[in-house]
């Protein structure tokens, strides 16, 4: 039924009934939204992660944002929409659309089939009207298992997806969360975990929980990994899903645009310096406030994870990523590990072979010489081969942490 509304909360009958940090986020999209209840998910991380958060859904079945024949239905043009961002105190608006006007090769549809950046405009800007310190998650999600005919793959549908956000983003200046980019790094380090349901169009359960995992660290920048929310699935494999989804978001902070609404917070030495130009900085270790300032650099005298919740002149305050401190410096593992690799040199792939049980997850990064990370991931299985084919020739440093402990090993890359 086109008109269902989903209400994930109480009616908000005045603003005071809720703490002044309470994250209040509206949900809009259908059936890939409301499948599996990804705000219902996404409101338990926060729930967990001691973090209170309000959720509103409105979520009916097949609605996309401007398509044409959907008249009055079409969120764009649907009062019941409107009504829901004027109405109530909003943090947050996660805006779903019809995935497949966003699968085509770096183009959208003729307005007159789907007006696809008319429709999130016009939502846009009722949003900013009413709240101006609000912003807006576009849904960057999935395209179908197998992909369209003339178009290519899953793997080149969610390509085109995301380039495609990125290409309406240009225009509208929001945030936007790269849920499709991590279920290709899903795909990749855990392919045994189906994120599609029976019919290959819908989200499974593990599909929903990367989904509300992604949403979440695009709105707290709090690491998921650390949130012990597994919603039944598996714990181990959950871990991994959450690590997927933080990595995700902060390897792509500047396209997204998450970097233009959150405060820089960075390390050297003792302090901690956060972006200039705020009001106010509210210093928290571990999530809990320690104290608040009017200077943008901050000496802990104990080690934890910092984050700066800055307010500006606007009255809008914005989180920024985590930093975590030990003994005042970035952790480091220097314990030893067991590891082969082979072949060495590799042109296509990298075995590696650890000594495990095979429960405990295990973390890997390449470095280049320059000491840049070109790829990272994770696997539970005792071994696992690595694609190593997209890059270029020469040496590289592969890096593995398990349980506290890490090793490196050099190889090299050949065409």
């Amino acid at each position: 039924m086109n008109r269902i509304v989903l209400l994930f909360l109480s009616i908000l009958l005045s603003s005071n009934l809720y703490a002044a940090d309470t994250t209040r986020v509206l949900f809009i999209g259908n059936s890939f939204t409301a499948g599996e209840n990804i705000p219902g998910l996404v409101k338990s991380f926060a729930t967990v992660a001691g973090m209170p958060m309000e959720i509103l859904a409105h979520t009916p079945g097949g609605i996309s944002v401007g398509d044409v024949s959907q008249g009055t239905q079409a969120h764009m043009n649907n009062p019941l929409v409107f009504d829901l961002i004027r109405n109530n105190q909003l943090d947050f608006v996660v805006l779903q659309d019809n995935q497949g006007r966003f699968v085509l090769n770096s183009s959208f549809p003729n307005p007159t089939v789907s007006q696809v950046v008319a429709g999130h405009m016009k939502i846009r800007d009722s949003m900013r009207y009413y709240h101006g310190c609000a912003r807006m998650l576009f849904f960057a999600g999935w395209a179908l298992k197998n992909g369209w005919p003339d178009i290519g793959n899953g793997q080149k549908c969610i390509e085109n997806i995301y380039e495609n956000y990125l290409t309406l983003n240009t225009t509208a200046n929001e945030i936007i969360s790269p849920i499709g980019m991590a279920w290709l790094r899903s795909i990749n380090q855990l392919a045994n975990v189906d994120l599609w349901s029976a019919d290959e169009a819908h989200q499974s359960a593990a599909g929903a929980y990367l989904t509300a995992a992604t949403i979440f660290s695009s709105i707290y920048r709090l690491n998921t990994e650390k949130v012990s929310f597994s919603a039944q699935l598996d714990t181990a494999e959950a871990r991994i899903l959450r690590r997927i989804a933080y990595q995700t978001v902060m390897d792509s902070i500047q396209p997204t645009g998450l970097t233009n609404y959150i405060p820089s917070l960075t390390a050297n030495g003792g302090t901690l310096t956060a972006s200039t130009g705020y009001s106010s900085y509210e210093w928290y270790r571990n999530d809990t406030l320690v104290t608040t300032t009017g200077a943008n650099t901050y000496t802990p005298a104990v080690q934890g994870c910092y984050q700066v919740v800055a307010k500006n002149n606007n009255g809008c305050k914005q989180r920024s990523a985590q930093q975590c401190l030990s003994q005042l410096t970035v952790i480091q593992h220097t314990e030893t590990l067991v590891m082969k690799i082979a072949p060495n040199p590799a042109s296509h792939s990298l075995f590696v072979e650890t000594i495990s049980d095979g429960t405990s997850v295990k973390d890997y990064k390449i470095i280049s010489f320059t000491g840049q990370i070109v790829a990272r991931g994770s696997f539970l299985s005792k071994d696992t081969s690595i694609p190593v084919s997209q890059l270029p020739e020469g040496l590289y440093i592969l890096e593995l942490s398990v349980n506290e402990k890490s090793t490196r090993t050099k190889f090299s890359k050949t065409n």
